[in-house]
């Protein structure tokens, strides 16, 4: 009895924390100005011949004055599981300063070949194999580093395990085909290169980042910080945070730009309205009242509207641009998450009611509803006249044919599936997952996840850059 009674509390607790738009408290973690984060992911470029295993105990770092830094560390490698593919080993935050030397303390190696294994001796002393590579930590600022292993090249003498890596830090290697990816509970966005779906680089941002939106030129981002009331702005050219805009008074959520990039729209979920942010000058120029609990935002660019869903009213506030009012509000489905506007008409999903409305434009009378997986939050416009739905409690992407009122395929994801973004041009979905902590890659001609990209603590928004 006590075991039913505990499951069912971890699933009505798991049912409240889907919920996109009750957004997390940022963690109480310490960030002061000299400490600066650092992640660590590791490669297998190429596929081994034979599969080595081994146990990492610790991290250290060598600071430019000798002094060694240690880092918590305990986790199995197996250069099969990571042959051909990128593992986040680590996340942390450490002192600013240069760094020279890093530390890995490895306790158990072994080595499996032709169904047998064989244990390998370990480096020494007591398991420690250093390697050199300069870099420095910044305060309140974000890093990687890159570890490409090359199992065939880390066995010596038989039997001696000394594993072959190349260290690099972030930089070089970042392109203009990025995909942008807010992480709440680690402060900070993710950069993919989405020609190869793999982690490039982060960029420190404010306390527990939800939304983001790009410009339309791609030369500048917008993360809304939720946590420390303010809106980060990032230079693609640089991927730097170049101003921040502050004095916001609110937790600002989702985003969204005009058409002319001058007037930035952000939800403020804890205060029940939307703010009007005049980008030229970064001011606050107005505040719009709406319903409890705001969460997404979308403009018609062609009707000059801005629609906000308000989750625990189940209504949609409709705003003039050109009065910056509320002109109307729609009553839809429980729980009104995210919206997206598909041959002149406004879809909507009710996370409460399972189902995604449709209404016409611009009567905005809902026309048809259409029952789609446990939980739809985001909606994205797709190839060949369907439409992505996200659906947390399935942890699934329903692909929907609007016009035969139908859902033509599910494809499983990761974790709570949240926001998605699509690169047209190779065909490929990429879909942020808030509790596994990764994006999954869909190939679309296919439907199969091609790769899972492991990011930050609890992603949510998704930007990408056009090309």
């Amino acid at each position: 009895m006590k075991k039913i009674i505990y499951r069912l509390i971890i699933v009505v607790f798991a049912g409240i924390w889907a919920l996109s738009c009750t957004f997390k408290q940022p963690s109480k973690r310490p960030r002061s100005t000299n400490q600066g984060q650092v992640f660590f992911y590791l490669s297998c470029p190429k596929k081994p011949t034979f599969d080595i295993s081994f146990s990492l105990s610790g991290m250290s770092f060598m600071n430019k004055d000798g002094e060694w830094i240690d880092v918590a560390l305990d986790k199995r490698i197996r250069s099969a599981e990571i042959a051909e593919r990128q593992v986040k080993l680590l996340e942390f935050y450490m002192p600013a300063g240069r760094y020279k030397r890093i530390k890995w303390t490895i306790s158990e190696a072994t080595v499996k070949k032709d169904k047998k294994s064989f244990t390998l001796a370990l480096p020494q002393p007591k398991g420690e194999h250093l390697m050199d590579i300069e870099f420095s930590v910044l305060g309140r600022e974000s890093l990687c580093l890159f570890g490409d292993w090359d199992p065939e090249e880390s066995i010596f003498d038989k039997y001696l395990f000394r594993p072959k890596l190349n260290i690099r830090k972030q930089g070089a290697e970042i392109t203009n085909t990025l995909v942008y990816v807010t992480n709440t509970d680690s402060d900070c966005v993710t950069l993919i290169d989405r020609q190869r779906d793999a982690v490039v680089a982060t960029i420190a941002v404010g306390r527990a980042p939800i939304g983001i939106v790009a410009t339309t030129d791609g030369h500048k981002l917008y993360v809304a910080n939720s946590g420390s009331d303010t809106i980060s702005v990032i230079d693609t050219a640089t991927n730097r945070v170049t101003y921040t805009i502050r004095n916001f008074g609110y937790s600002p959520a989702e985003l969204a730009l005009s058409s002319d990039d001058e007037t930035l729209y952000a939800t403020n979920p804890d205060s029940d309205n939307v703010s009007v942010i005049d980008t030229v000058s970064r001011t606050v120029t107005s505040r719009i009242s709406v319903g409890k609990r705001p969460c997404c935002i979308l403009i018609d660019h062609d009707r000059r509207k801005v629609y906000v869903t308000n989750t625990e009213s189940h209504t949609i506030s409709v705003i003039d641009i050109s009065t910056q009012s509320v002109e109307d509000t729609i009553t839809v489905g429980l729980n009104p998450t995210g919206m997206l506007i598909h041959e002149d008409d406004l879809y909507v999903a009710n996370s409460g009611s399972n189902s995604i409305y449709i209404l016409d434009l611009p009567s905005h009378t809902t026309t048809k509803t259409i029952s789609v997986g446990q939980k739809p939050t985001w909606l994205l416009s797709g190839l060949r006249e369907r439409v992505y739905v996200s659906n947390t409690n399935s942890n699934q992407i329903s692909f929907v044919y609007p016009d035969m009122d139908l859902v033509t395929r599910n494809v499983s994801v990761g974790a709570l599936p949240s926001k998605m973004a699509m690169d047209e041009l190779r065909r490929k979905l990429y879909v942020v997952n808030s509790m596994s902590e990764d994006v999954s890659v869909i190939d679309l001609p296919t439907y199969n996840v091609k790769r899972v990209i492991q990011v930050g603590r609890t992603p949510h928004g998704i930007a990408l850059i056009e090309e």
